[in-house]
């Protein structure tokens, strides 16, 4: 199984969000650090917004900083509020299913078994589990300043 982009956008901004804990943080600064799309990255921000992950300043000197503690960030949650469609096969896509064996294989929930388990495996996670103990190398790749190494 493979996240989409969006997804995988997502963690990482929530990683770097961590780093700088509680500061206010702009699009354009994350998106340098990870040498990744500003475009893609203001998409990302908005769900983030939307979902009260993050809380925006707006103005000159606004940004975004986390609105939630990070053990409060849980990244099944994060997971399903970023995926659009977790059919990793034909056979969950109901409407556009066309395989002829769908009614009778055992495919079918022995994936969906899988999926749910995947999900349920980042349920056991927050944002604390990604950066922990991570804090200075993370911010060296980064090539940024922490605020709270705990």
């Amino acid at each position: 199984m493979k996240i989409n982009t969006f997804t995988n956008l997502t963690y990482r901004v929530l990683i770097y969000m961590a780093l700088k804990d509680g500061q206010l943080v702009k699009t354009n600064e994350i998106a340098d650090a990870y040498h990744i799309s500003f475009n893609h990255l203001k998409k990302v921000m908005a769900k983030l917004a939307e979902f009260n992950y993050v809380k925006s300043t707006k103005g000159r000197s606004g940004g975004f900083q986390l609105a939630r503690p990070q053990n409060a960030i849980n990244l099944g949650t994060v997971f399903r509020m970023t995926i659009e469609d977790v059919a990793i096969a034909e056979c969950f896509a109901s409407p556009s299913n066309s395989c002829v064996i769908s009614p009778d294989c055992k495919l079918r929930s022995i994936l969906q078994d899988a999926t749910a388990r995947f999900i349920e495996e980042l349920d056991q996670y927050t944002l604390v589990d990604l950066v922990k103990g991570r804090e200075g190398a993370l911010a060296y790749h980064l090539d940024i300043d922490v605020v709270n190494l705990t």
